[in-house]
């Protein structure tokens, strides 16, 4: 086996290998280092923005939300029975309903949840500075503000729709309030949407809505939020409860964030595949510019398995080195991000991130190694394949027919 892989690697490095052969074993090496890099470089950053914004949904949602009917026993049996559960870290009661805010002759759809003072962002930027919001005070996010045209001390009209037994909508449950604070939450949808105001306020607004009332429960693991709320499922039977985790509520965004991954992934391993067809045609040449020394191994006791190692030995070889120094070019990199964001803003005045579109300063980006090496499998099984071929072609050349070819 040594003996096998130190002639494909002299095979390699022959100086009486054409120039041609010698730009095409190298394009094809390129070409493979390119597609493994582009694959790295683009899961990791995406990775980065699942991550990011997982963080992001988290800071104004819970882990698992209870919603409580109206009709409902008293809910302090209920947190006893929850603070029984090893996995849960925090609980805590809250109301939400969806409402309409009106100002300066217009309208817009809102989701009003009751503030919590436990509710602090990660980042500075979105830090909430109120410790509390006193009555007829509220919190509103600055994507709405901007759409509606509204500054810190505006009063605007809170109207929250109530619906009675008969099933009659009510849009008596109104109030006005001021705005004490603009706040960026961090994600679109909610500077677009969600208001914050006082407990009490909330409760008199929504105490008419079924399911207003909410029992908010954070979890140590958030990757338990399923498991966990299928077992709460089970526990809390009936129809006076509705239970609902932060997978579910954001499965549509998740999902989409998969599937961009996998189509993104996927178009750009095609230059890998795209890749591997220069190594049939590098392995190819060479095996075509090599007939003297096949049929030289040969005489000298070399069966055809033994040349068709060495000539795979030589295809893998390329392979491998193609592989190594993407993976090396694509964590170099990603290490390297804000460098590169600044040079190309610098040169091209190109701003990729815009902080009032993503709320993000630099590029994130997540580094798996399962995915790295889920890539780098793939990439060395394909490659196998490509040079498997080529290979088989090597170890049938008759030596004889060979002799008598360059004799002639």
């Amino acid at each position: 086996m040594r003996n096998k892989l130190f002639i494909a690697y002299r095979l390699l490095r022959s100086k009486e290998e054409s120039r041609f052969i010698s730009i095409v074993t190298l394009s094809s090496i390129i070409a493979i280092s390119i597609g493994i890099a582009a694959v790295i470089i683009v899961l990791s950053v995406m990775n980065g923005f699942e991550s990011e914004i997982h963080q992001r949904i988290l800071q104004l949602n819970s882990h698992i939300t209870i919603s409580i009917k109206e009709s409902a026993s008293d809910s302090d049996d209920l947190i006893e029975r929850l603070r029984q559960i090893d996995e849960i870290k925090k609980i805590s009661q809250d109301y939400q309903a969806k409402g309409l805010i009106e100002s300066n002759k217009k309208t817009s759809a809102v989701m009003v949840k009751s503030f919590n003072a436990n509710l602090q962002m990660d980042d500075p930027m979105q830090r909430i500075k109120s410790n509390s919001i006193d009555r007829s005070e509220l919190i509103i996010g600055e994507g709405l503000a901007q759409s509606m045209n509204l500054i810190l001390g505006d009063r605007i009209s809170l109207t929250i729709p109530s619906v009675s037994k008969k099933g009659k909508v009510s849009f008596s449950n109104n109030q006005t309030f001021e705005i004490k604070e603009i706040l960026v939450y961090g994600l679109r949808q909610y500077d677009a949407s969600l208001i914050l105001i006082n407990e009490e306020d909330a409760y008199e607004l929504v105490k008419s809505n079924q399911f207003a009332k909410k029992i908010s429960i954070d979890l140590f693991d958030i990757y338990q939020a399923k498991k966990i709320s299928t077992m709460l499922r089970v526990m809390l039977d009936g129809e006076d409860y509705r239970i609902s985790d932060w997978t579910v509520d954001n499965s549509v965004l998740f999902s989409a964030i998969n599937i961009e991954k996998m189509t993104m992934s996927s178009l750009l391993f095609l230059i890998v595949i795209i890749a591997m067809f220069n190594v049939i045609v590098m392995l190819s040449m060479s095996i075509d510019s090599k007939k003297k020394e096949i049929a030289v191994l040969k005489t000298i006791g070399f069966n055809s398995l033994d040349i068709s190692h060495i000539f795979f030995f030589q295809g893998m070889l390329n392979v491998l080195t193609g592989i190594f120094f993407g993976c090396l070019f694509g964590i170099i990199t990603l290490l390297n991000l804000d460098q590169l964001e600044r040079v190309l803003d610098y040169l091209f005045n190109l701003n990729l991130f815009p902080s009032g579109l993503y709320y993000i300063d630099s590029m994130p980006y997540l580094i798996k190694t399962k995915e790295i090496g889920i890539i780098c499998s793939s990439a060395i099984i394909l490659s196998m394949f490509a040079c498997l071929i080529p290979s088989i072609k090597a170890g049938k050349q008759d030596p004889a027919n060979i002799t008598r070819f360059h004799n002639g």
